[in-house]
C-alpha cells in the first residue's frame, strides 16, 4: 500500500544493488586485473632470476588471472546478447 509510484519514463527493470554491474565498469575491472596479471608475472620472473621463492607471487599470478579471465568471459557474453 505504501510503495512509491515509479517515475514517468523509468523501467524498474535494473534496481539498484542488484549486483549487475555496467559493462564499462566490467571492461575497467578486465584490465585493471589483466595488468595485474601481467605486474605479477613480472614478479614471478624477477624471482626466478633472483633466486627468491616464488611460490606466493605465483599464487597471486594465478588469482588475478582467475579474476581476469571470469571478467573478459562476462564482458564477451553481454556483448552477444
Amino acid at each position: 500500500m505504501n510503495d512509491p509510484a515509479p517515475f514517468p519514463g523509468r523501467h524498474d527493470r535494473v534496481r539498484h544493488g542488484s549486483g549487475r554491474l555496467s559493462s564499462r565498469a566490467l571492461w575497467i575491472l578486465a584490465v585493471v586485473f589483466t595488468v595485474a596479471t601481467t605486474g605479477s608475472l613480472v614478479l614471478v620472473a624477477l624471482d626466478l632470476v633472483i633466486g627468491r621463492p616464488a611460490a606466493g607471487d605465483v599464487f597471486i599470478a594465478f588469482l588475478n588471472s582467475l579474476v581476469a579471465l571470469v571478467l573478459w568471459r562476462r564482458i564477451s557474453e553481454q556483448a552477444r546478447a
